[in-house]
């Protein structure tokens, strides 16, 4: 059985936090200490204790988004609220995504799988879907980092 597909998303804003991300394009291995580190920081410092009365899912997201030419990291909610002050927004478009998913363990370490899987094995010049240059989004399902239902969503388009 396959862990990804094709699917057609409406779009939907993603607000939260954000770090740049040194050392890379929009994926990299370079960013999962700096991703890790930054999710802790929001969660322990009070920050996405803020933004969960805005949610209007009960999942847990993050994004990556190329932003003038660096590499921004999300954490935050799915929201049409207005957004509080020193939060950013990402907005993902109505778009063909690849929808990977992955279930056990550490949520950072599922999210970086998927990705790779993405990145590495999938989205090849052999593939019909290309990246977009889209924002990419990782969604924790279960609320459980530590041993984590999680998908991860790339936009694509069919290839030339």
């Amino acid at each position: 059985m396959s862990n990804f597909r094709v699917e057609k998303k409406e779009g939907f804003r993603l607000l939260g936090f954000k770090t740049v991300l040194e050392g890379g394009n929009v994926h990299s291995p370079q960013y999962t200490n700096q991703k890790t580190e930054f999710f802790k920081g929001v969660l322990q410092n009070g920050q996405m204790a803020l933004l969960r009365p805005l949610a209007e899912t009960s999942y847990g997201y993050a994004a990556v988004a190329l932003e003038q030419g660096s590499v921004f990291y999300y954490a935050g909610v799915q929201t049409s609220q207005p957004a509080p002050d020193q939060t950013g927004e990402v907005l993902f478009p109505d778009s063909d995504y690849l929808v990977l998913t992955g279930n056990g363990g550490l949520s950072r370490l599922a999210f970086d799988k998927l990705e790779d899987q993405a990145f590495h094995e999938i989205l090849t010049n052999e593939y019909e879907w290309e990246y977009t240059g889209a924002p990419v989004a990782e969604i924790l399902l279960n609320g459980n980092p530590s041993d984590a239902q999680v998908e991860v969503w790339v936009p694509v388009k069919k290839r030339n």
